[in-house]
């Protein structure tokens, strides 16, 4: 016995009205295709869909793998650059006989670890000796770090760029760059060593000679500083003299 679904239309003054038999197999069926339809079609918007995601991750993956080769190209050419400098320098320095020291093996602090702190050097001893005797400042400032045991110089802080002179008669014995002290300038006659450093910018040349008072740099923050200031070091006799001492 075949079964059907009845549909009833009716107007609304209730006058008129239709009357329709469906199969109830046949309904069934539409609904099921129609539900079928739709799913179908949310099936393919999310394929689609994520096809299409997949498409724009691809691109910005090529582009972001574009721009690596080009910062990879550049970071080779600058590599190649730095050797170059490297090399051209080596090569200046041994023409112009300049012995730069190697901060990566060697630092001024290294240097000193073994000297001694010493306190008992006759002021006047030195005094007859007026091109020896470091009495002037070497910088315009005020001493912001005292001579110590751990600290065996003084720090003189100054305006950035402030003239930086010799306070002896002597030589150049070395200049450079030193991973604490930052650039450098070290003073040599036959009665002390006076090391400079923490230097914006270097006015002399290795082993050029020097007279008291004359300039031999600019006040910087270079190296392991936190501020512009000179780091101030006399060594008299393998010891470490407080250059305080000296000062007027």
């Amino acid at each position: 016995m075949k079964r059907f679904f009845s549909l009833i239309i009716i107007s609304e003054d209730g006058k008129n009205k239709k009357h329709f038999n469906i199969n109830l197999i046949l309904f069934r069926t539409i609904i099921a295709l129609s539900i079928i339809f739709i799913l179908g079609v949310l099936f393919m918007a999310i394929y689609l869909g994520r096809i299409y995601a997949d498409a724009a991750q691809k691109r910005i993956y090529e582009k972001r793998m574009n721009e690596m080769k080009i910062e990879i190209a550049k970071m080779d050419s600058l590599k190649q650059d730095i050797r170059y400098l490297y090399e051209t320098g080596e090569k200046i320095k041994k023409l112009l006989g300049i012995e730069i020291q190697n901060t990566l093996l060697k630092t001024h602090k290294e240097d000193i670890v073994n000297l001694k702190i010493d306190s008992i050097v006759s002021m006047e001893s030195l005094k007859n000796m007026v091109s020896t005797y470091p009495d002037i400042w070497p910088v315009k400032g005020i001493i912001s770090k005292e001579f110590s045991t751990d600290h065996p110089a003084i720090d003189i802080a100054a305006v950035r760029g402030s003239p930086v002179v010799s306070p002896i008669d002597g030589k150049i014995e070395s200049i450079g760059w030193d991973k604490i002290f930052g650039n450098f300038v070290k003073i040599q006659n036959d009665e002390m060593t006076i090391f400079l450093g923490h230097l914006d910018k270097i006015f002399v040349e290795n082993r050029q000679q020097i007279r008291k008072g004359e300039i031999v740099g600019l006040v910087g923050n270079t190296g392991q500083s936190t501020a512009p200031h000179l780091h101030y070091e006399i060594v008299m006799n393998s010891m470490l003299i407080n250059p305080r001492r000296f000062l007027p």
